[in-house]
Formats: C-alpha cells, structure tokens, sequence
C-alpha cells in the first residue's frame, strides 16, 4: 500500500467548504425512510443523553463526542472521491438543507450552508458535487419541494422522498432548542476519515473492514448462551438448527431484521419498566432491551423462566421461532399493501416505530392463526386510529413523544383475550382527547405536506373501496417513487386572488383558505401542472375523469353511479357538485370531509376486525 491517513474530524471539519465527487458508477442514493429515520432517531438520543433544559449553547462544548463511522476517501486526478461514505454524507446533507431552512439564526444559517455549498472562484456548488442532483437540491434549498422530471433518475426521486421524510420526522422537541442540537451535530459529531491515493488501496480497507469476521452482534451473543445452557447435544444442535432457519428468513430483506425481532419480541412480552424522562435517570428493562438485549437475558433468567436446559431449548424452539414467524407476518403487511392487513401499512408510513413491539404484545403462544390474525388487526387499527387523531390536531406522533405511551400499552394489552383486548382498546379511544372534528382546520404547509398526502389518499382510496371502484388501491395514491405518473396534491382554487377576491376581505386570508384539506384534492402529476393557474370554472370538467374525491365536485358523478349514491346515502354523507367553488363550497366541503373521516377513523373500526 502506499500512503494512507486516518484522522478524527467532526463534521464541520469535513464538509465545512469541502468538494467531494463520486464514482459514476457509484452515484445511487438508495437510503430509505428506515435509515433516515434511524439516522435521526440516533442523533437525537445521543443529544439528550447529555442535554438538560438548563443548560446554555455554550455548554454543548463540553458534551461528549458521538461517531458516526468511517468514511473512506481517495485523491486523484486533483479531486477527491468519496468510496464508502456517500449515502451518510447525502443524507447529512438533505438534512442541513432542511435545518438551514427552519433555522432563525442567521450566523447558524451561514455556518450550516458552508456544510451544504460553496464558493470557488465565484461559483457556488454542492460540496457533494453531483450534476444529476443539483437542481433537485437548488429547489428544495430554495423552495423546499421539488417535482421530478421525466428524466431524473431514481436517486433524485430518492433524495425527493427522504428529503419530505425529514420534514414529517423532524423531532417537534429538537426543534424547540435547535441551535444547541445543530452546534452539537456540527462540532461534537465526528467521523474517522481514510484517505488513500489510489483506488485499490481505498477498496482494500473498505473490503478489510467489511469482513464478515468481525466483533459478534447482540443476537449472535445471544444464540451462544442460550445453545451453552442446552444440556443434551441433540437437543442443542436442534435449537442451532431452528435459530439458523429463523435467523436465514429474517435477514433476507436485511440484516437488521434479526436484532429488530429479537428486540421487539422481548420488549413486548417482558419489559416492565421503562426510563423516567428526566434528568439522570437509569435504564430500564425496556431501554436495556433495546440496545443490549444479550446482556439483558442472561441477567434476567429467573424473571424469563430460564432455570434449566429445557426451559432454554422451549425459548429458542417454541417461543423464539413461534414469534419470528409472527414478526415476518408484520414485517411484509407493513411493507406490501394488503387490504385486510392495510392498518399496519399505514402505521409503517407514518412511522409508527413502535408497532411490531405493540402488535406483538397480546399474542399468547397458545393463539391459533385465527386469533393472532385478528389481535394483529385490532391492535393496528386501533394505532391508526389514535395516531391519525394526534397527526389531525397537530399532535406529534415521533418516537419520543409516544414511546411511553406505547409502552404502557405494549404492558396493558400484553397476552389479553380477544374480548378484554377489544375493550380496553375501545375504552382507550374513547378517552382519547384528540378528536376528528379538527380536520376542518387542517391545512397544507410544507411541513404538513406528507401528512396531507396521507389524509386525502385515505379518504380516496376509502371511497373507492366503498363504492366498489374497480382498481381501488391506496398505494397508487401514496406512492411518490417508482411510479410514471405518482398523484399530487391539487389546490382546487389556483393561486390567482383576483378570481375568488369577492369572498376574501384580503389576499392573506385568501391564501390561508386556499390551503384547507377541503380545498385539496389528488391528481396524477402532469395534470396538475396543466392546469396551472385556471379558475375552478375551467379545471372542473377534467376532475369528472380522475380519481372519486375528484369526481365528487362534479355532476357527472352523481349520474348512473348507483354504488356511489348508495354509500352517500348510507352513510348520510353531504356529496354535493358544484358549478362554482367559493367561501361556502370550502366550508362544505371540509365539513364533508370530516364526516367521511368519522367512519375511516371510527372505535368500532376495532369490534369489525374482531368480528371479521
């Protein structure tokens, strides 16, 4: 090898001013909401390890440092290519573009935008310098949204949607003391940065320290001092043989699965304790689980039941594969959209993270198939409807805002009978003091604009699948990636003041109106930009051929559509056409869309999943 340098740097000493490029055959963005998420999650934490409400900016100098990995760099050809690395420094960089965009301190604006771009010889560019992404990124610097082109490619789409993620998980509490969390993410957060001089060098290291060979995880741990407690030879190799099988289902999709399960599983069935929210306070069961479940095990044996070598082979061989199943189960509803599963699809897009641990918790053992499936529906809905409820009245729905919550429910509903789970669940919501009236005061803003999309692709898809539509598919809504023509979100009133200003005392007031969940509506993109600034007048005709919601403004919907006058009849539900959309179609309209939300997001949701 030739010369290879290593050094600590913090963040700000590697991005601060800096040009890096990427190997063209090395430019896909592929992070997903999981990593992001998990990326912000874990910053999030590490600050507030050390963080206390009395402490002043300058007391986040003295914080300890937290790494973030390795990035492994090579010089040449008087450039510097990043070769392991890219996918957390496009990621860093998104999520700057969007502190730097919320940021009231101009002196922190300007340290954050030296991380974003800078200047040479007069030219400003990326400091991650990629050709392909540059105007995605100059609009979401400048505007904060972005509509893909038919050409860009599939990591410009990708930056897009995990750019509108960061939005939607943002932390609300971070955000209260944002300039103590951005010096502390700036100077306190470091990288260990490898530079080699040529290419073979930079792929060696990254191969060496990519070895399969390396430290073992918590779940292999685990395995190692179950199996050693497992007495008799054939039974050991047995459990071997099961833990191996789960363990081979579980990484197919990724590797992260195994320990995911594993710390779901025990968190939903025997944590009892969680960490007080305060200054100082020790971990408990549930905290341990989550970052050291080996250790966890061992110093729990007692408490699990593991007093001798068949109690460890019934953990690994019953419980262990019985709940892994179970977890797979959740794992693909979550990702792949199934009617009869679909709350726990939309609990994973809204992140709901503690949902596997949740839905875990009243399933027994003993449960047949039936019964776990019905729990498992039960439980999503009844997530879905509480957290819809929180997401209407502005309510945060990120992990560290409900992980108490959650977990008193994982402990409540742990093990219960479909009857008692069905009550405590109903009295829950009853009890709940957000509610979905609020709805009518809902509005887009770029913040909102995920949640948005969520609302109106539930009342779309929920109308279709009532009035039997044929194609009804709530992933065709909510999809923005992967798909030609993804829906957009429509303002029915364009931004023209002029057309609409005789029922506005002032344009201000008008703009605030325009952006109401009634006023929204999705269509395909492409005719959304088509429309451009047309009055009402001239878009109303085209909305008769796009989606239910759309079609409802318009008379054509209401001719020769029996299922659809059915189910507005049925339900009592204030469709009406109209010629015209002013001030009081608004008010009806919003008033329609609550009504509609009352049956999606309604306590008896939970007796039909029993019951069904």
């Amino acid at each position: 090898m030739t010369f290879i340098d290593a050094k600590t740097k913090s963040v700000r000493e590697l991005l601060d001013s800096k040009k890096y490029s990427i190997e063209y055959y090395q430019r896909e963005y592929k992070w997903g909401e999981e990593q992001i998420k998990q990326l912000i999650t874990d910053l999030e934490d590490k600050f507030y390890e050390t963080h206390r409400p009395e402490h002043q900016t300058n007391d986040v100098k003295n914080y300890p440092e937290y790494f973030l990995g390795s990035i492994i760099m090579v010089d040449k050809n008087n450039d510097t290519f990043i070769i392991d690395g890219q996918q957390r420094i496009t990621s860093l960089t998104l999520l700057f573009i969007y502190i730097h965009r919320i940021l009231k301190s101009e002196n922190l604006k300007a340290t954050v935008l030296k991380l974003i771009q800078s200047d040479t010889f007069g030219e400003t560019s990326f400091n991650l310098n990629i050709d392909e992404r540059k105007f995605c990124l100059e609009k979401l610097m400048k505007d904060g949204n972005y509509t893909p082109k038919e050409q860009d490619n599939d990591s410009v789409k990708n930056i897009l949607s995990i750019y509108e993620h960061i939005e939607e998980i943002f932390p609300e509490t971070v955000k209260s003391i944002l300039n103590k969390f951005v010096y502390w993410l700036v100077d306190k957060v470091f990288f260990v940065e490898i530079r080699t001089q040529n290419d073979q060098d930079a792929y060696t290291i990254f191969e060496t320290m990519n070895d399969r060979g390396l430290s073992l995880t918590p779940s292999e741990m685990l395995k190692g001092y179950l199996l050693s407690n497992i007495t008799e030879e054939e039974k050991r190799n047995n459990a071997n043989d099961n833990w191996k099988k789960t363990n081979f289902k579980l990484i197919q999709d990724d590797p992260k699965n195994e320990g995911s399960f594993i710390s779901s599983w025990l968190r939903s069935k025997y944590s009892r304790d969680i960490r007080d929210r305060k200054k100082d306070a020790s971990k408990k069961d549930f905290d341990l689980i989550g970052t050291e479940f080996h250790k966890w095990v061992r110093e729990n044996k007692d408490f699990l039941n593991l007093n001798n070598s068949d109690e460890f082979y019934n953990f690994i061989v019953d419980k262990h594969t019985r709940f892994s199943e179970i977890y797979l189960n959740i794992l693909n509803y979550s990702k792949n959209f199934d009617p009869i599963h679909e709350a726990i699809y939309f609990n994973a897009y809204n992140n709901i993270t503690l949902q596997n641990t949740v839905l875990l918790s009243p399933v027994t053992i003993d449960d047949d198939n039936i019964t776990i499936d019905k729990k498992l529906r039960m439980v999503s809905r009844y997530l879905d409807i509480f957290t819809t409820k929180r997401i209407i009245n502005h309510k945060s729905i990120d992990y560290n805002t409900l992980v108490v919550n959650l977990f008193n429910l994982t402990k409540e509903i742990r093990d219960k009978n479909i009857e008692d789970l069905k009550t405590l669940l109903v009295k829950k919501l009853e009890e709940q003091e957000e509610d979905i009236p609020e709805i009518t005061n809902f509005k887009l803003s770029p913040q909102l604009k995920r949640k948005v999309r969520f609302l109106l692709s539930r009342i779309t898809y929920f109308i279709e699948k009532q009035t039997d539509q044929v194609g009804a598919d709530f992933e065709k809504f909510i999809k923005i990636k992967y798909i030609k023509k993804p829906y957009e979100i429509e303002h029915i009133w364009s931004q023209k003041y002029e057309y609409y200003k005789n029922d506005f005392p002032n344009e201000d007031d008008f703009l605030d109106k325009r952006q109401s969940i009634g006023a929204l509506i999705l269509v395909p993109r492409g005719e959304n930009q088509s429309y451009g600034d047309k009055h009402y007048q001239e878009k109303v005709e085209h909305y008769s051929k796009g989606n239910i919601l759309a079609q409802s403004l318009t008379k054509i919907c209401y001719q020769s559509n029996p299922s659809f006058t059915r189910f507005m009849k049925d339900n009592n539900l204030p469709f009406e056409p109209y010629d015209t959309f002013n001030l009081d179609s608004l008010n009806k309209r919003n008033q329609l869309y609550k009504e509609i939300s009352n049956l999606i997001w309604n306590k008896d949701k939970i007796e039909y999943e029993m019951n069904n």
